[in-house]
C-alpha cells in the first residue's frame, strides 16, 4: 500500500524511523517531505514553496492512506501544512483512507477512519491487516 504521511516539518527525523517500519511492513512511504532538500540558491522562493507544496498534493493523490501525525501540537503563527494535508486527502471521500496518531484538535480531524494514540497502536493495525 502506498502510504503518505502529514506532519510538521519538524518531526521529519522522528518520521524517517517510522518510514522504515511501513517499508518493513511491505508499505511505500510516498511522504518524500520527509527527506526535503533545500531551496536551490537561483530559485526564488514562492516558485521553490508551491514546487513543493504541487509535489506533496501529487503524493497524497497517489496514496492509498494518509496518516496524519498530530504527536507534536503547531505552535501559534506557523506551520498548518499538515492541516491542509488532511484536508485534500478528506477531500477525495471514498478514494483513500485517512488514519490519525495522536490527539484530535479540531472538528475535521474527527472526519478521520481511524484514529490511534500511538504509532505503535497504527503500526499494530497495519501489520495485522485491520483497515476496518
Amino acid at each position: 500500500m502506498r502510504i503518505y504521511i502529514a506532519a510538521k516539518l519538524s518531526d521529519r527525523m522522528r518520521l524517517r524511523a517510522i518510514r522504515e517500519e511501513l517499508f518493513k511492513l511491505g508499505h511505500e512511504c510516498v511522504s518524500t517531505w520527509l527527506d526535503e532538500v533545500a531551496k536551490p540558491e537561483a530559485m526564488d522562493m514562492r516558485t521553490f514553496l508551491r514546487k513543493l507544496a504541487v509535489k506533496d498534493l501529487t503524493e497524497i493523490r497517489a496514496a492509498d492512506l494518509l496518516i496524519l501525525d498530530t504527536l507534536s501540537p503547531l505552535s501559534a503563527g506557523g506551520g498548518g501544512g499538515r492541516e491542509f494535508e488532511v484536508g485534500f486527502a478528506i477531500g477525495q471521500w471514498h478514494h483513500k483512507d485517512v488514519w490519525r496518531v495522536g490527539p484530535g484538535n479540531n472538528a475535521f480531524h474527527e472526519l478521520v477512519d481511524r484514529a490511534f494514540a500511538t504509532w505503535d497502536d497504527c503500526l499494530s493495525a497495519l501489520r495485522t491487516g485491520d483497515r476496518a
